[in-house]
């Protein structure tokens, strides 16, 4: 029986999915922590990878930061790693009866066998897992009159499921057992499905530039991030009995080449302490294909609004537009809400909430948290979590 850490691992390491299904952002611990809120709250450290408008937002008044994160985020839709590894187990079992010994003990013991593993193939109908991996660096110069971001980004995405199709009946008896031997000289009855997951691994090369004016007495910041986004592939497709994580990582990632895209945002500062903020993600949108599944790099549009003082940041973040999955896991359009108490700017507490607003979404509401220190350098730490869900981002950084 495959165990469970090795297929979680191997989702992690090779299995990746396209990026628009997956919540939106997953750049820097502040707005992770905050529940992804970042349209309205970035800032000269955070907002290269956000909304490039909120560069000109020098929090600090420091010249020029650097920032260095990494996080991953693991969700799963359902108990789909439990379940595999319950149906492998009762597999073995089954594996080692006779399909022609038609006695009384193991016409039942392939009975409960089969049963068995209906339900459990039963039960796979319709959950996912997905993941996300997401190291990047930033250097960032925030000026008066304008500030610029050079970035580096990897994004690994993960997606699969398990097809099942028409549901299994689990309610047969060792007659129906019996006759399917009689009838075929040996057992024709092995429940399966198969374990499909699809893949992409990214690389992004970015320059954010911002700057900023007045308007009827009111500070606008305006930001552009063109980028270069080069993506390798992996399609997976086995049944769910003899999948073996070892083949997936092993199996060759197809080359999908790059394009060039465009991010592009506003905030718009309302009063000394309310701010609102508009981003575009892939202003220009791109289609790759692997095994003829198509992996779409789509336009996500985001609005968000902040309440800030010097000791306290309120914020909220929705998505415009609803986003597809390719496989059966949730469309994705979030709304986020999150909070920041500052003390002294040494310690910031943060907590977060997130639910996905899309039609017919069933997966459980995140709960996220984290902290930020000034120790001569920045440390970051945040945490996310839900019934299915388990994800965490560390970030550090230098300003000066």
């Amino acid at each position: 029986m495959k165990k469970r850490s090795l297929l979680f691992s191997g989702l992690m390491l090779a299995s990746m999915t396209n990026a628009h299904a997956l919540p939106y952002g997953f750049n820097d611990a502040r707005s992770v922590a905050m529940g992804n809120v970042s349209v309205a709250t970035g800032g000269v450290t955070t907002a290269a990878f956000s909304n490039p408008a909120m560069l000109m937002v020098n929090e600090t008044d420091d010249t020029f930061a650097l920032h260095i994160g990494a996080g991953a985020v693991f969700i799963e839709d359902g108990g789909i790693t439990d379940d595999i590894d319950d149906f492998q187990a009762v597999q073995d079992q089954f594996d080692a009866l006779s399909k022609t010994d038609t006695s009384a003990g193991n016409l039942q013991a392939l009975t409960d066998s089969i049963n068995a593993q209906s339900q459990i193939i039963n039960n796979l109908d319709g959950d996912s897992l997905l993941g996300r991996a997401s190291p990047n660096v930033a250097l960032i110069y925030g000026g008066d009159s304008f500030s610029v971001a050079v970035t580096a980004e990897g994004n690994a995405y993960a997606s699969a499921e398990v097809e099942v199709g028409t549901l299994l009946p689990t309610n047969r008896t060792t007659t129906d057992i019996q006759n399917d031997i009689i009838a075929n000289g040996t057992l024709s009855i092995d429940p399966d499905a198969n374990f499909n997951a699809i893949g992409v691994i990214t690389r992004e090369l970015g320059v954010s530039i911002a700057s900023n004016f007045s308007l009827l007495g009111m500070d606008v910041s305006v930001g552009v991030r063109p980028k270069v986004i080069s993506a390798e592939a992996i399609s997976f497709d086995e049944n769910i009995s003899s999948v073996d994580t070892d083949d997936i990582v092993d199996k060759d990632a197809q080359d999908l080449g790059n394009f060039t895209t465009l991010d592009a945002g506003v905030a718009l500062g309302v009063t000394e302490s309310i701010r609102v903020g508009v981003v575009a993600k892939n202003l220009l949108t791109k289609t790759l294909t692997v095994d003829s599944k198509e992996i779409d790099f789509d336009t996500q549009l985001r609005v968000g609004v902040a309440y800030n003082t010097s000791f306290m940041t309120v914020a909220a973040d929705m998505d415009l537009i609803e986003s597809d999955p390719i496989s059966a896991e949730d469309a994705n359009q979030m709304l986020a809400l999150g909070v920041e108490l500052n003390a002294f700017d040494y310690v910031q507490l943060r907590a977060g909430y997130q639910k996905n607003m899309a039609s017919g979404a069933s997966a459980d509401d995140l709960i996220s948290a984290g902290i930020g220190l000034w120790l001569g350098f920045n440390l970051d730490i945040a945490a996310v979590v839900s019934e299915d869900s388990v994800g965490a981002f560390v970030q550090t950084g230098f300003r000066f």
